[in-house]
């Protein structure tokens, strides 16, 4: 005899995925708000990227977790990797990569996951993200990747990010603080670019995606609360792992894409010029101009991977734009105001 009740259709399967580096504390912060979660069918997935021993000892005595220990710390890209792998590799539909430090609504998840269950040709999809001191005005949107000039600009505003998710679809680029990744999407692209270790690894995901046929894509009823900082700020006080992932980075990015050797060649003096006007505005941080001018140069032959202290720059790149940034300024015909130019 059959049955006249209607069976549910099951929630697909969703590993959520946090990335922990000596920051337990903030882990357990965001595993506290994950259990106020509206979502049925998800399970809370810890990567440790190398924590030492006291700081990981906190999230070893939790039941309720999968933890994932990476023996050195592997950047991002590394760490969201190894979380990437393990949740398709054991049955999750999705994954929502969120910071550790990120504190989702209650619905946030249930309403990406349905909007990506309604459109099945989405790859990644982002939630919109109000800083913690901003609870109800959006702090991040969407970012969107100039072809005509290979640089990146963001908007807090979500009448910016409709028109630019209408008019160039292809070009959206969302945060990695709390992306749904589908499967189809990891299967067909595979994971971030570990080379990239940190930093516009979130750029280039999203390209590939576009690329791979898939779009990028926003939903404006989720919401994430995040602290967001000036990923530079003081320049003096940046630590100097910052100033080398921001200056090698986008040439690694750059390396990668279609396009004529003009345009190429226009985005290196852009960069070169931001960089000439950072190392001009700290002048006392030896650390932090080392660290430009090796990333510069990283970037400049292809080399990626993690930050080494010890890295250099050519000496004759050191005892010139290290030494003397304003004459280059100034020999290249830059104004030293108006850094966006």
């Amino acid at each position: 005899m059959q049955s006249d009740i209607a069976v549910a259709p099951a929630e697909p399967s969703v590993a959520i995925v946090l990335l922990n580096w000596n920051d337990a504390r903030s882990t357990l912060e965001c595993l506290k708000a994950l259990r106020l979660l509206d979502y049925g069918n998800a399970r809370r997935v810890v990567v440790d990227n190398g924590s030492t021993p006291d700081a990981l000892q906190p999230l070893m005595a939790r039941q309720d977790i999968e933890l994932l220990r990476n023996e050195a710390n592997l950047g991002f890209a590394g760490g969201v990797n190894t979380g990437l792998r393990h949740a398709f590799a054991t049955g999750a539909d999705y994954v929502w990569l969120l910071n550790n430090d990120a504190l989702p609504a209650p619905d946030a998840l249930k309403t990406l996951v349905a909007m990506a269950e309604a459109e099945p040709s989405l790859g990644l999809l982002s939630p919109v993200l109000h800083d913690h001191g901003e609870r109800h005005e959006p702090n991040a949107c969407f970012g969107l990747f100039d072809r005509r000039s290979l640089g990146t600009t963001q908007t807090d505003k979500p009448e910016q990010a409709r028109r630019w998710l209408a008019e160039q679809p292809r070009n959206v680029i969302a945060f990695g603080t709390a992306l749904l990744v589908r499967r189809r999407l990891f299967t067909a692209i595979g994971g971030f670019d570990e080379g990239l270790f940190a930093y516009a690894e979130d750029v280039d995901y999203c390209l590939r995606c576009t690329e791979a046929g898939f779009q990028v894509g926003f939903c404006f009823e989720a919401v994430v609360w995040h602290s967001f900082r000036d990923p530079v700020g003081d320049s003096a006080a940046c630590p100097p792992y910052l100033h080398y992932y921001m200056s090698r980075n986008y040439p690694l990015l750059w390396r990668k894409l279609p396009g004529p050797p003009l345009l190429f060649a226009r985005a290196a003096l852009w960069l070169l010029r931001r960089r000439l006007l950072l190392i001009e505005s700290m002048p006392a941080s030896q650390a932090g101009i080392d660290a430009v001018l090796a990333g510069l140069w990283d970037g400049l032959l292809g080399r990626g991977g993690a930050y080494n202290p010890t890295r250099r720059a050519p000496w004759w790149l050191r005892h010139t734009l290290g030494r003397h940034p304003q004459a280059f300024i100034r020999l290249l015909g830059w104004q030293a105001s108006d850094p966006e130019k």
